[in-house]
C-alpha cells in the first residue's frame, strides 16, 4: 500500500494534469490561429502597399523562383511587383525583405520584415539611411554603399535585391 501512495498516485495525478494542460493549449491554439493568420495577412498587404504605392490590388504569382524567394505579387493595375526574399547575413536567422519593383524594373521602396543581425552594427541595414539608397536602383545596382563593419549584412541586402531583379526578369513577360 505504501508503494501505491508514494509512486502510483503522484504519477497519475501528474499525468492527468499534463493531459488537461495539453488539451487546453490545443484548444487555445485552435482559437487563436485564425486570428494570427489574419493579422499576418493584413500586415503583409499593408507592406505591399507601402513598397509599391501605385498598386490598387495585388495578385499572387506562383512559379519556379530562385532560392530565398518567399512570395511574389503583381499589381493588378500593372504598376509593378512585390517580391519577398530571405537572405543570409551574419546572424543565423536570415534577413527578410519585401522589395517593390516598378513596371520599368527599378526599385520603388523596400521594407525590412525581419532583421536579427547584430544590434548596433548589422542591424543598421534596417535604417532608412541604408534602405533609401536602393530606391530608384535598377539591376546594375550602381551606387550601392555597404555599411562599414557590417559587410555580411550589407551583402545579404544586396543579394536580396539581386534576387528580386532575377524574379522581375522571370515574371515581367508573364
Amino acid at each position: 500500500m505504501n508503494t501505491m501512495n508514494e509512486f502510483v498516485k503522484p504519477t497519475l495525478v501528474l499525468a492527468v494534469i499534463c493531459l488537461v494542460i495539453t488539451v487546453l493549449l490545443s484548444v487555445c491554439h485552435e482559437i487563436t490561429q485564425p486570428i494570427i493568420l489574419e493579422g499576418e495577412r493584413k500586415a503583409a498587404e499593408e507592406a505591399r502597399t507601402q513598397v509599391l504605392t501605385e498598386a490598387d490590388a495585388f495578385e499572387q504569382i506562383e512559379g519556379e523562383f530562385p532560392e530565398g524567394v518567399q512570395e511574389v505579387y503583381a499589381a493588378a493595375n500593372g504598376s509593378g511587383y512585390t517580391v519577398t526574399v530571405t537572405s543570409k547575413g551574419y546572424a543565423s536567422d536570415p534577413l527578410k525583405v519585401m522589395i517593390g519593383l516598378k513596371a520599368d524594373g527599378t526599385i520603388e521602396r523596400i521594407k525590412m520584415l525581419a532583421n536579427n543581425e547584430t544590434p548596433g552594427l548589422g542591424s543598421k541595414v534596417s535604417n532608412e539611411d541604408f534602405t533609401s539608397q536602393f530606391e530608384g536602383m535598377d539591376e546594375s545596382m550602381n551606387g550601392f554603399q555597404a555599411i562599414g563593419g557590417a559587410t555580411l549584412s550589407s551583402n545579404a541586402m544586396k543579394r536580396a535585391m539581386e534576387t528580386a531583379f532575377q524574379v522581375y526578369e522571370i515574371v515581367k513577360g508573364a
